[in-house]
């Protein structure tokens, strides 16, 4: 009997791949003989590098994350490529990580699964509908979520809601390990990451309230800080970046203990992010990444559901201002949420001596 052929659909942003994870697990470990593929962007494909747990990866290009040039009709070409080679498939089961129906519907699978599409009628939902809404009270994190498709296929949910994880590309780790070296990085002392950058407006802290913090974290710790940011200029409309910001806060911040860290790929990300004992970062792509290597956190959320996006199975402090902006939490409540961080680092350090 031939092994069952499953495809995962997951387009979308980089958090959300993470967030797939321990779905991707689970399916490996309750179904060890199941061909597993998966379908992801250009723009999140990174963070499967070295992930055993698939055994192929298709990626569907998007031209707003191409760095390549390629024309639109290059891009829609190479598209009608890659969904006609995935219709000779025949996959048994095709899971729908986030919609994408209209896409799963035009390839040959025997069941899609998928959660419910509102604005959609009957006749166009995935042949085993899923609510996206979890029963009770509390919002649900995505991990969760993600749990419900697996149990469509008998894997029990507590094997889905496991952490999540990536895997450091090896000789970029000692790349970025060497260039932090050369630059006066202590290996041996506490390593604060910040991260400055934030694709939306509403998630951006101010340059002089990560100035303030730096100082006073400095002041009352023995740390170092590595400064991580996109690189590039600002009004790139493609590819936005903060070089200059970064330039300001380092002239700011002269005579302090502070690295550089720009992240011009997924992979350096993640590379730099292993090296570091803490993140302090915006709710997003690299928040997502220290939580898949077990960094403790200090997020500061805009208008995301902090119950379904919060950092998964790591210590957290999730920061949010009522009015949603994340302009508007204070440099104080900053301060005071990454004391009690380390206050719960402390408490799980205890637990985890006994």
């Amino acid at each position: 009997m031939n092994p069952t052929k499953i495809l995962l659909i997951r387009r979308d942003n980089i958090g959300d791949l993470i967030c797939t994870t321990p779905l991707l697990r689970a399916l490996r470990e309750y179904l060890p003989e199941a061909s597993i593929s998966i379908l992801v962007s250009s723009y999140n494909v990174e963070v499967l590098e070295e992930n055993k747990d698939i055994d192929r990866t298709f990626i569907f290009l998007k031209r707003r994350h191409d760095n390549h040039g390629h024309h639109t009709l290059s891009v829609i070409w190479k598209r009608w490529q890659l969904k006609r080679f995935l219709r000779k498939e025949n996959f048994d089961y095709i899971l729908l990580a986030n919609g994408g129906w209209r896409y799963a519907s035009k390839l040959r699978g025997r069941t899609t699964i998928g959660f419910q599409e509102k604005h959609l009628p009957s006749s166009k939902q995935p042949d085993i509908t899923i609510p996206r809404e979890a029963p009770g009270p509390v919002e649900e994190h995505e991990v969760s979520k993600l749990s419900r498709l697996g149990a469509v296929l008998k894997i029990p949910l507590e094997n889905s809601l496991g952490p999540t994880y990536l895997f450091p590309k090896k000789i970029l780790v000692e790349q970025e390990r060497q260039r932090l070296l050369a630059a006066g990085w202590n290996p041996n002392k506490p390593t604060i990451g910040v991260h400055i950058s934030a694709r939306c407006p509403m998630r951006v802290w101010p340059e002089d309230y990560f100035v303030t913090l730096i100082k006073k974290i400095v002041t009352a710790e023995n740390v170092q800080i590595v400064l991580l940011w996109s690189p590039g200029l600002l009004n790139n409309p493609k590819h936005p970046g903060d070089d200059e910001k970064a330039a300001s806060l380092f002239h700011s911040l002269q005579g302090l203990p502070v690295f550089a860290a720009p992240t011009t790929t997924v992979s350096q990300l993640i590379a730099v992010t292993s090296l570091l004992d803490q993140m302090i970062c915006s709710d997003g792509g690299a928040m997502h990444v220290a939580a898949a290597l077990q960094k403790p956190i200090l997020a500061f959320f805009g208008a995301s559901s902090i119950e379904s996006w919060h950092p998964w199975k790591t210590p957290y402090i999730a920061l949010r201002a009522p009015s949603h902006q994340v302009k508007d939490i204070s440099i104080e409540e900053a301060f005071a949420g990454f004391f009690e961080l380390q206050k719960k680092i402390t408490r799980k350090n205890q637990e985890s001596s006994f």
